[in-house]
């Protein structure tokens, strides 16, 4: 067996630095290598015919899945998905905003695109095709594990894999939730062993990766043997937008009211989007200032019945992107809940927006105004 001796969390950062890069040039060598996914452990080589006749040996034929027949011979493994996005053609909404939220993670996605997109595809990364495509859809996989995206961005080469209890000699019926597939000694039969194997314990999940496969026409068809089921991949359609302030009575409210109001206008996309607003220290059950629902009123926006929230941690947790009026505000969030820095943003990164409160209808109207500019702009800058 192929074997360190240590595991991965183990060694020291020269050692770990050492093997990642012995595993990249493994890779760039057309040799196989196993390592640890968020689901299985993974037989990897570079998707080349060197790498596509290599994985046939090892696993004695193409696997097999709950999906029709007609699937990509092998699937396309990356590190980021991002390096192939400008070769992808997504003409539904809802195609984009799950590779955008499946990836990395535990699904495989095969998608349908135009001729001229997969030749681009496979042009920039030296694939041929029919390896990762089937002419009209191709297969891809972004796991997310940090040894694993390490590995594929030191070797800047393009992937494929299958789960490592697939090959003909694994031991046992694991599927490859850990190493324990790997037999202590190999036959002499000629089938191609591992170069390299990465320890890393148990995986994440321990299942199969979710094949999800995307119409170009926006329809979804979910596999049944995996991490994810079907209300776990429509549950990414669906998103929640939080404006925040202070008193939630005048800037948040009207924020939350434009956006809908805009979001009601623009064409349905298949992707449902729920605007709250909350401010930092409301009072609860507080309604809308007079001159907000009449400044609302006159941009044609009905908006009764608010009742001021306080901001809590789950309103924060549930939200996927949320805005505030002022830096203070956003500061506050990312106090309350340090892991959402990265979905909390100003409106308006340069200027605060000032509150209106106790002002004349005016300064509302100047308010409402810039909101309703800025929000715009929000808007098209998440429009995935």
């Amino acid at each position: 067996m192929p074997d360190l001796g240590i595991r991965f969390a183990n060694m020291n950062p020269e050692e770990r630095a050492a093997v990642i890069g012995r595993a990249a040039d493994a890779l760039r060598q057309d040799q196989c290598v196993v390592l640890p996914t968020d689901t299985l452990y993974g037989l990897v080589t570079r998707a080349n015919a060197a790498g596509a006749d290599a994985l046939d040996k090892v696993t004695g034929h193409p696997e097999t899945t709950d999906q029709p027949n007609d699937q990509p011979k092998m699937t396309l493994h990356l590190a980021d998905v991002d390096v192939i996005l400008e070769h992808l053609v997504f003409e539904a909404a809802t195609v984009r905003r799950l590779v955008d939220r499946l990836l990395p993670g535990p699904a495989r996605l095969v998608i349908e695109q135009p001729d001229s997109a997969i030749n681009a595809l496979c042009d920039a990364l030296n694939i041929q095709r029919g390896l990762i495509d089937n002419g009209s859809h191709i297969a891809l996989r972004v796991p997310d594990h940090p040894i694993f995206r390490q590995v594929l961005r030191s070797a800047e080469v393009a992937c494929v894999a299958r789960r490592l209890g697939a090959a003909v000699w694994a031991a046992g019926e694991n599927p490859g939730t850990d190493l324990s597939p790997i037999p202590d000694q190999f036959a002499d039969d000629g089938v191609p062993r591992p170069t390299l194997v990465i320890d890393d314990g148990p995986t994440l999940h321990q299942q199969n990766s979710t094949t999800v496969r995307l119409g170009r026409d926006g329809k979804i068809e979910v596999g049944t043997d995996g991490v994810l089921v079907e209300r776990d991949i429509l549950a990414h359609l669906e998103r929640t937008i939080l404006f925040v302030c202070t008193g939630n009575t005048c800037r948040s409210p009207m924020a939350q009211a434009i956006a809908q109001h805009q979001l009601d206008q623009q064409e349905p996309e298949g992707i449902t989007t729920r605007v709250i607003s909350a401010g930092v220290a409301a009072g609860e059950g507080m309604p809308a200032t007079d001159e907000a629902v009449q400044v609302l009123k006159g941009m044609g926006i009905e908006f009764k019945n608010h009742q001021s929230r306080l901001l809590t941690l789950p309103m924060i947790d549930q939200a996927e992107v949320i805005y505030t009026m002022t830096p203070s505000h956003a500061q506050a969030i990312m106090t309350m809940a340090p892991n959402s820095v990265h979905k909390v943003f100003v409106l308006d990164e340069h200027e605060a927006v000032p509150d209106p409160i106790g002002q004349g209808i005016d300064i509302y109207q100047h308010t409402a105004d810039r909101l309703d500019e800025l929000i715009a702009r929000r808007l098209e800058e998440i429009r995935i």
